[in-house]
């Protein structure tokens, strides 16, 4: 998000960064952030009153949303309730019907009620034993023409109670149902006897229909059987079966007995059908016809109205509390706002400036110079931009020590600056390396002169320490003129103007020409071939074996990558790597060398494999991850795996690289220094990195044998590895001298051309198997011996 002043407009560059583009200044810093916090309180005003509001809105939230799930609770409870009801009648229409089964399913009964009605048979032997149960009951006997044969009524009903046309009505559908219901379940055997095959799942076999009714004013129960034989003994009639109707009325003390039983309070029947005068808790019931006749109702358990009530207390209380808390908030972070805006401001310029010099970065050099660009192409103006690099910094660090380097770089930085104009800027981008953005110029001539005066700044000494220190610097400038140029190609042109300007003898500047594209174009041809050579598995795995001081035994290899060019053989990586590194190749082919290493390793599992890595690859965000990720596909050990690095890692990015080294070590893997004592960093972080193992450069074992400082500085090392608990190797090792003092320092590896060349991993297997070999050959010379 852009920053805006108070006026609401985009901050300057002096504002964003605290300094003007020709000298840094410690109080411009201070009163861009004394604007900045006027901004941040303001702000903090806004932020507080909304969080106030977003207080005040989670309350209301909070008791709405109480009172919302307590009228949901409730409703929950009905609809609980109301599943209870209902099952609580269909258990009584079917107590009933068993009752009435006991009858109607009987040979004796389809005997005299149906093949030839005997009245007085059914009037003694089923209507009076089914009256007997009920106070209020009728009892009908309904023949295959639904015409009423017999009739006994006792308490409230009598034969009138028949002649209710809504209970006729209700009658003759439930008749016609059971008839319809009867005739599917009469089957036919196999000589041609109907038989009657009810559905024995059920509760109730017999073919029945049960539908509450208002019989004389009152709710009844009125359920209609169809008569069937119960054995085979008894022939079953071709058409229509005659049925029983039984009428029985259910009273109030009835009703409060279903209650009981459901835990139901004050349940009730209420005549009527006006549906939406009805409360919630209440239960629609239907007669045989499909009427509506009334409703059972019943005062409903309120779960959640009475939890609300009882928790009203402690929610005033928890109001209260979060009222009081909610101010002690709102005070802190108001208080905190000032806090917040300086530590916001600290981490923007940390993010985007170099920690020791305090200039921008690589981050926001790229950023200006695309804004740069743009401005350019609007008004017509050329921009600039100057690779700059000191020259023998190296020799400062190593004779004057890396404090006088940082002083050096500070100094260095001042008087970029001071060389500079309005508009223009200058970053650190690596160890001794600095970029600048010259802008706003009316000619290429403008441009070139700010060279000449960055020359004339270093032509004065720098005092460093009480000391006056003579430096000087290389140049490459690159001019861009409207066209349509990238940030990095600038900078890939600049570094390239750079590399003449030290081939011709350093101290000096050299301004791009065309004529130097030829090396960019033979870079993107390399590129090119690159990419074909990873497609076409163009590259191969060298190993260089790395053994133990006594030079017998092996103990690791280092991975080389190696080229085989379809037309200039086996290359090097002196050939290619400078224009991988430089590209996104090198994120694909460092995780090529890392798979492949793995797959190679598996047939030394005795051996730890090392591979280099160069700062591009490591820096990228998600080179722990890819590491991890292939390390689990190949089923490598990482703890095999030792990742080399330079010296030039830890140099950039301190943070971020110390936070990549802490995953690899989370993971398992070993990090190695490479070329220890020949870069710029120093023993502190050597300590804060933690790495397992530092490898002596090459150049100090040359001189090991006629050199009693190289002698003296290995000592060093190898006793510096041993307080610090790292392991130690030594590489470049070339004759039985070097390998004899090598040994008697202490050395833990040794590594050189004295052991072995880089191998493919067959001859490593070789190698192996060879080594393998010798104790037993020697243990076989020793019996002959001894014989």
């Amino acid at each position: 998000m852009e920053e805006t002043n108070q006026d609401g407009k985009p901050l300057s560059e002096e504002e964003r960064t605290g300094h003007s583009g020709q000298e840094y200044s410690a109080s411009a810093g201070t009163n861009s952030l004394r604007e900045r916090l006027k901004i941040r309180r303001g702000l903090g005003l806004r932020i507080t009153s909304s969080i106030a509001g977003l207080m005040l809105a989670a309350v209301a939230i909070a008791i709405g949303g109480l009172y919302w799930a307590a009228g949901k609770t409730d409703q929950s409870a009905i609809r609980f309730e109301r599943g209870l009801l209902r099952n609580a009648l269909e258990v009584e229409r079917e107590r009933v019907a068993k009752e009435i089964e006991s009858f109607a399913i009987d040979d004796a009964t389809y005997l005299h009620a149906h093949v030839n009605v005997d009245r007085s048979w059914v009037q003694y032997r089923i209507a009076r034993r089914l009256m007997a149960s009920a106070d209020d009951s009728l009892v009908a006997l309904l023949g295959p023409d639904g015409r009423l044969r017999q009739l006994s009524a006792n308490g409230a009903y009598s034969h009138l109670t028949m002649d209710s046309p809504v209970l006729a009505e209700s009658l003759a559908r439930m008749a016609d149902k059971v008839q319809s219901a009867f005739q599917r379940a009469v089957t036919t055997d196999g000589s041609g006897r109907l038989t009657f095959a009810p559905d024995y799942r059920k509760h109730v076999h017999a073919i029945y229909e049960a539908a509450f009714e208002i019989v004389n004013g009152r709710l009844a129960i009125v359920t209609v059987m169809a008569v069937a034989p119960a054995t085979d003994m008894m022939q079953l009639a071709a058409g229509a079966p005659s049925a029983i109707v039984n009428v029985r009325g259910i009273d109030k003390a009835g009703l409060r007995q279903i209650g009981n039983i459901n835990r139901l309070t004050e349940l009730r029947f209420v005549a009527g059908t006006d549906f939406d005068s009805m409360p919630a808790s209440t239960l629609p019931l239907y007669n045989g016809a499909s009427r509506l006749i009334g409703y059972l109702a019943w005062s409903p358990s309120r779960h959640g109205t009475s939890m609300l009530d009882e928790a009203s207390p402690m929610m005033v209380l928890a109001m209260l509390v979060l009222l009081i808390l909610g101010v002690g908030v709102l005070r802190h972070t108001h208080v905190s706002t000032v806090r917040l805006a300086f530590s916001e401001a600290l981490a923007r310029h940390r993010a985007l400036h170099d920690d020791l010099s305090q200039l921008p970065n690589r981050a926001l050099f790229t950023r200006r110079l695309s804004e740069a660009l743009e401005t350019a192409r609007t008004q017509g103006r050329p921009v600039g931009v100057i690779y700059v690099d000191l020259d023998y910094f190296k020799e400062v660090n190593d004779t004057l020590g890396h404090h006088a380097g940082d002083e050096l770089i500070k100094a260095v930085a001042r008087r970029l600056q001071g060389a500079i104009g309005n508009g223009d800027l200058v970053s650190r981008i690596s160890g001794d390396e600095f970029t600048l953005i010259i802008n706003g110029r009316a000619s290429r001539g403008a441009i070139i002169d700010v060279c000449r005066e960055i020359q004339a700044a270093f032509a004065h000494p720098f005092e460093i320490d009480d000391q006056m220190l003579h430096s000087s610097c290389s140049m490459g400038l690159v001019i861009a003129d409207g066209d349509a140029h990238t940030p990095a190609e600038l900078l890939r042109r600049a570094d390239i103007a750079l590399y003449r300007a030290k081939a011709e003898g350093r101290s000096r500047y050299v301004l791009f020409e065309e004529s130097m594209g030829d090396e960019i174009r033979l870079s993107q041809q390399l590129e090119r071939e690159l990419r074909r050579a990873l497609e076409e598995d163009q590259f191969e795995l060298f190993y260089q074996p790395q053994v133990s001081a006594d030079g017998l035994t092996t103990v690791g290899v280092e991975a080389l990558i190696r080229w085989r060019h379809p037309e200039k053989g086996l290359l090097t990586p002196q050939h290619f790597m400078s224009v991988v590194e430089r590209s996104d190749l090198i994120w694909q082919i460092g995780a090529w060398v890392i798979r492949t290493a793995c797959r190679d390793g598996h047939a030394w599992p005795d051996l730890s494999i090392a591979v280099n890595v160069s700062p591009a690859q490591i820096r990228h965000p998600d080179f722990a991850r890819v590491l991890h990720r292939i390390l689990l596909e190949e089923s490598f050990d990482p703890r095999r795996l030792e990742v080399e690095v330079t010296e030039s890692v830890v140099m950039d990015q301190i943070e971020a690289t110390a936070r990549i080294f802490e995953n690899l070590h989370h993971i398992g893997v070993r990090i190695a220094l490479d070329d220890f004592g020949t870069g710029y960093s120093s023993l502190s972080y050597l300590r804060r990195f933690a790495f397992d193992k530092f490898k002596i450069d090459r150049s100090f074992i040359t001189s090991v044998e006629t050199e009693a400082e190289a002698a003296a500085i290995v000592h060093t090392l190898v006793a510096l590895a041993d307080a610090l608990r790292m392991k130690v190797t030594a590489e470049g090792i070339e004759t039985e001298g070097q390998h004899r003092f090598l040994q008697a320092s202490g050395c833990d590896q040794l590594q050189g051309y004295l052991f072995s060349r880089p191998v493919p991993a067959a001859e490593i297997t070789r190698r192996l198997e060879e080594e393998r070999k010798m104790p037993e050959a020697c243990d076989t010379e020793l019996a002959r011996s001894f014989g």
